[in-house]
């Protein structure tokens, strides 16, 4: 576990690393609102650090002293904006870090993260060489700066999900189409906001696929 400095607060940030020498793509994990990572960084990470890939994880819930997101917190005007700071910071300082290809960041939000993920993509010259939304969705006001340089996106998405409606992934694919940005879409029947043992194997086996394309260099 490592820490850097985001207004002031030091932040988490568990690292898996390849074994591989050289200079390597990097992941940038951003959990949901229940503020744990491990799901995703058991499974995420020793997959792709097998294919020569740095993965980190941020624990930005560090800059709010927040154990888990609350309804309120995200439309409060406060939490996320910090959050969003955290993470600028945070790839900031892995651009930084030796190893590290610059070029080739890639963002994979989950629910709370993926919201995360695809406004920090709606920024002008956000440097992110592609995101990985699972069960989020691009909102106001972020929606509307989201232009041309968006990155590729592959949207990962329950079509049962009663947290988070998959209306927002159809409507991701609609502004990522008429951007005309490259992406994919993976909606899963009969999958809600958590998904099946056999649904995480699709989803793992469609992240591989695309960011593996989407790095180069991976296969």
């Amino acid at each position: 576990m490592e820490t850097f400095l985001s207004g002031g607060k030091p932040i988490r940030l568990h690292v898996t690393r390849p074994t591989t020498p050289g200079s390597h793509p990097a992941i940038v994990l951003l959990h949901g609102s229940g503020g744990g990572v491990s799901f995703w960084l058991d499974r995420i990470a020793p997959m792709l650090s097998r294919l020569g890939v740095l993965v980190y994880a941020v624990h930005y819930f560090d800059r709010t002293g927040t154990d888990h997101a609350t309804p309120a917190m995200l439309t409060d005007g406060t939490h996320v904006p910090l959050w969003l700071a955290t993470v600028r910071d945070a790839l900031v300082h892995i651009r930084s870090q030796p190893g590290v290809d610059s070029r080739r960041i890639a963002l994979v939000g989950v629910s709370l993260g993926a919201f995360l993920a695809l406004a920090l993509g709606s920024e002008p010259s956000s440097g992110i060489r592609a995101i990985v939304d699972i069960s989020g969705g691009l909102v106001p006001p972020y929606d509307a700066q989201a232009n041309s340089s968006f990155p590729p996106t592959l949207i990962v998405h329950g079509e049962a999900d009663t947290v988070v409606p998959v209306t927002l992934a159809h409507a991701l694919e609609a502004r990522l189409t008429l951007l005309r940005i490259r992406h994919e879409q993976l909606l899963l029947p009969a999958e809600g906001h958590w998904f099946s043992p056999s649904a995480q194997l699709r989803i793992l086996g469609a992240v591989a696929t695309f960011l593996g394309r989407e790095l180069s260099g991976l296969s």
